[in-house]
Order: structure tokens, then sequence, then C-alpha cells
């Protein structure tokens, strides 16, 4: 234990310095109890209406390091670490613990309300706060534009697709996070707006979407895309340049670097079907078209839930770009940061 709590003094001393375009932005990495839980968030700095960056399920504050900085003109902004994850404590990871120690991170901090922006997965926290907390979420931004990953597509899936790319992430293999049973409790959750059709959404929010309107690779099989899949060619090519393009491309091209990536899973019955799932074209035509006559239809029905519980308090941007990664913050932020920026400043007016 003092080794641990010698290590967070250490850590919560340290001070980078990142530039942004109009001045340089120090960024301090601090930790506070938050309900008996040591939370890590990195600060930004900077006035005006708070911002609070959150990560998801494979990361920590530190994936905003250099999106942070971005932002802080006219907010202050901070990078939370969730509970569970990172150099934070160990937390419940349900939906709701996890948007209610949000809340009880702004009232560690004295701060009334806040803007606050995820992707992926963490969207289910946005809309969880979006529901539940309109006196102290002033907007949310979702970067991964209508996301829906409340919707549980593995339950009914015969071949098991969805869970079995889900134990293939790393982050299934530290001993901090078991993917698998985060998962389980995590798909628990359903947002009011899903099952009560008349559930309006009272908070300001701002979607990212893609050149039709959506974002983009609601055909798209995490499972396949992972395995290199040529019935996900058209789609991985529609992918950004960046890390998990290149990462992408060669798992499709490279088998030498497939079997690598594939013995790298410790999860064995993972590795196991993804060996199997490779060099199956017939598995992989059976389970994408499961996906697309049962998955398909159904996120494309849950996203249309979700942006009209927003109603009139959602602005949406549509991007020139093909799919809405939900990385753009770190690989593409110039495609993202001035609507961010013109959002920001309304709620200020508001």
């Amino acid at each position: 234990m003092k080794r641990i709590l010698l290590t967070l003094l250490v850590i919560f001393s340290l001070v980078c310095s990142c530039r942004n375009s109009k001045h340089t932005v120090v960024v301090q990495n601090k930790f506070i109890k938050v309900n008996g839980i040591q939370t890590h968030y990195l600060d930004f700095g900077g006035h005006g209406m708070p911002v609070i960056l959150v990560h998801s399920e494979a990361w920590d504050a530190t994936t905003f390091k250099d999106f942070g900085p971005q932002l802080t003109d006219d907010n202050w902004v901070i990078a939370v670490t969730r509970p569970g994850y990172g150099n934070s404590g160990m937390g419940e990871y349900n939906v709701e613990s996890q948007g209610n120690h949000l809340i009880a991170f702004l009232e560690a901090l004295k701060i009334e309300r806040a803007v606050f922006i995820a992707n992926s997965s963490a969207s289910k926290e946005l809309t969880y706060l979006a529901e539940n907390y309109s006196n102290r979420v002033a907007g949310v931004v979702y970067l991964s534009g209508p996301a829906t990953p409340w919707l549980d597509v593995s339950v009914d899936d015969p071949y098991k697709a969805s869970e079995m790319f889900g134990r293939s992430s790393p982050v299934a293999n530290s001993e901090k996070n078991d993917r698998k049973k985060i998962t389980e409790i995590r798909q628990n959750y359903k947002p009011r707006h899903y099952t009560l059709d008349s559930f309006k959404i009272n908070v300001p929010a701002l979607f990212f979407v893609s050149q039709k309107g959506r974002e983009g690779h609601e055909k798209g099989v995490a499972a396949l895309l992972f395995a290199g899949s040529p019935l996900m060619e058209d789609l991985r090519k529609t992918f950004p340049s960046s890390p998990l393009r290149s990462h992408l491309d060669r798992v499709a091209t490279d088998s030498i670097y497939r079997k690598e990536k594939f013995n790298e899973m410790h999860d064995s019955i993972a590795k196991e079907f993804f060996f199997k799932l490779a060099s199956d074209t017939i598995l992989q035509r059976k389970i994408y078209d499961f996906h697309m006559q049962n998955v398909y239809p159904l996120t494309v029905e849950a996203q249309d839930k979700l942006m009209n519980a927003y109603g009139q308090n959602l602005t949406i941007v549509k991007l020139d770009v093909p799919q809405i990664v939900g990385y753009e913050y770190r690989d593409t932020p110039e495609l993202i940061i001035e609507p961010i920026k013109n959002y920001l400043k309304q709620i200020s007016l508001d």
C-alpha cells in the first residue's frame, strides 16, 4: 500500500506541457478521492464552462492528452480516468455506478454543471447522465455519433462473434480489467428512451455523422473486420489513415502478422475462434448474414430512437467522411475541433 501511495504522489507531481494553436497548456496529473475511490484525472486548465472528457473501455484519461489542450481557449478542460481503469481505484463497472461516479466527481471538484464528451462504449454513460442528471449536465458530445452500445447483439448470436471479439481485446488480459466480465455487467444497461418512446432528453447534444447521416459502419462486423475477412474489405478501405487502419490492412493482407496478433490473445477460447474464423469463409458468411438480418435493423432502429429522444436539443454535424470512427479526436482532430468549439460557445451563451 505504501508503495502504491508513493507512486500516486510521484505521478501527482508530474507536469507535462502540450501546445495548441494559441498558447502553451500545462497539463497536470491529479488525484482526488471520490466517494472513497482514488480518481485520476488530467487537468488541462482553461477558464469557462467545465468540460469533462470520458474515455471508453480500452483507455484512460491519457488518451485525451493531445486533444484536451485544443479546447482550453474558452473552457476548463478535464479528462477523467473512470473507476477500474488506469491509475484510478477500483469501482463498480455497471453504467449506473460509472455515471453516478462522474457526478460525484463534479461535486468533489465543486463543479455545478459541465459538458461531457465521450466516444464508443462510454456513449452509455453520456446517455445515462443526460437522462438522469439534466440539472448537472450542460451538454453532451457523442464523438462516435449516434452510437448505441446498449444493444445486446450477442445474446441470440449462435456464432458468438460479438462475445469473442470482446474477449479478444488486450484489455481483457490485464489483471485489473476482465473484459468478458465487464461486458456482461454493462450489457444490462438499457436507457429509458429505448424502452419508453415518449421519453425525451432535455439536454443539448452534439452528434457527428458520416456522409450518409449515420455512423457509416452499421453493416460492419467487428469480429470479421479483425479476422481480415474479405467481406469487410469495402468497409476497411473507408477507415481513415491511422494506426487502426494500418493494423486492419495488415491483418487482412499479411498472414504472418495476422497469426502473430491472434497468438497475442490471452483468452484461449477467443484465440481458437479467430484462427478458425480467419480461414473459414463459410462461417464468415454465416456471421455476416446473421448481422445483416438481425443486428443491422436493430442498430438503425436504436439510432433513430436516440436521435428522436433528443429531438430539438440535438445538433447534428455531418462530416465529409464515409464513416465516423469515434477516434477522430486522436487521429484527425481537425475534422471535429471547430464544431465542438462552436457548440461549447453556444452552450455558454445559453
